[in-house]
């Protein structure tokens, strides 16, 4: 479907995952945070398309039947232009009603008798939006809508593939000029205490020896770059270590070699079960901002991954 006024559009997938690691799970879901962050880019650049009238994108040359025509001509229609449904006219020209193949059985000899109505139809101006058009065909279910002017007269006809094919003409694809992502990991497991303390004594061992800043406070351990950007950090609960945060700026984090080996030294304890949320925002080039919020539970008995991805969009 699409928008005329888009201000927030928000869709939820339903995803599950055999457990391999967690780069593995990380790789699955910036899989589908693309296919999403893609079919939303599209919807936004479809925002061209409240500009353009549907008399301009509209099929103008239609084969239309006269309400005084017989079934005969109407079946004779359908063996010749292999349409299974046509507008029915007056003699003068104007819109009366539409007749399709199923009308046929009705058993009457004469169209208006087994068409159906204007008044029964949905039409509309020839100045309507295109994507006004497509909004009204999703609403009502149906895939054309015919076009008259304020007499009634039939101008045309327009149709989903007419949307489609404006859009592949007008439409550009919308590219993505930065990320921010925050990735917080929660833990839960027998042994998390002992595991915890462990696991946060080697991402100081780590991330220090790899020129990271340790800035330890009292409520947790703060991560930060050479240029003092946060990365990562590790939060206390109750004087013990909690969760653990990552912040990047890319969709695939494993791209990044730190993070491949903070996943790695995450792995090493094999934790029975991880709580991954992540809060990733893009913001492409016409100034959209996508919020994707990811819950996604891992567990190691089991081997499986279940969570949901939420997408906003706010235009």
């Amino acid at each position: 479907m699409l928008f005329k006024k888009l201000s927030t559009v928000e869709r939820v997938y339903n995803i599950g995952l055999e457990y391999n690691n967690l780069r593995y799970l990380f790789k699955s879901i910036t899989a589908v945070v693309l296919d999403a962050e893609d079919d939303l880019a599209k919807l936004y650049d479809l925002k061209v398309l409240d500009k353009i009238p549907v008399k301009e994108i509209m099929t103008k040359d239609l084969v239309s039947i006269n309400e005084s025509e017989t079934a005969k001509q109407l079946i004779k229609y359908i063996e010749k232009y292999r349409h299974m449904g046509y507008p029915v006219i007056d003699n003068n020209n104007k819109l009366v009603g539409v007749v399709t193949f199923n009308d046929l059985e009705k058993g009457h000899a004469i169209i208006r008798d087994i068409m159906t109505p204007k008044e029964k139809l949905i039409t509309i101006m020839p100045d309507t939006s295109a994507s006004e058009s497509q909004n009204i065909m999703a609403n009502n279910d149906i895939g054309r809508l015919l076009v008259v002017d304020d007499n009634g007269e039939l101008l045309g006809l327009v149709s989903r593939g007419d949307i489609v094919k404006t859009y592949r003409t007008y439409g550009k694809k919308t590219k993505i000029q930065k990320c921010d992502r925050l990735t917080i990991m929660h833990f839960y497991d027998e042994e998390k205490e002992k595991k915890l303390k462990k696991l946060t004594d080697d991402l100081v061992v780590l991330l220090g020896g790899r020129g990271y800043n340790v800035s330890e406070k009292e409520e947790y351990i703060e991560i930060l770059t050479k240029d003092w950007e946060p990365l990562s950090k590790i939060v206390y609960n109750n004087g013990k270590p909690d969760h653990l945060s990552l912040t990047t700026r890319t969709i695939d984090i494993t791209n990044m070699k730190i993070i491949e080996e903070i996943l790695n030294t995450i792995e090493k304890y094999k934790i029975e079960e991880i709580v991954i949320t992540d809060h990733i925002r893009l913001i492409d080039e016409k100034s959209s901002i996508q919020r994707i919020i990811t819950d996604m539970t891992s567990f190691r008995d089991s081997e499986k991954t279940f969570g949901t991805i939420t997408i906003r969009s706010d235009f």
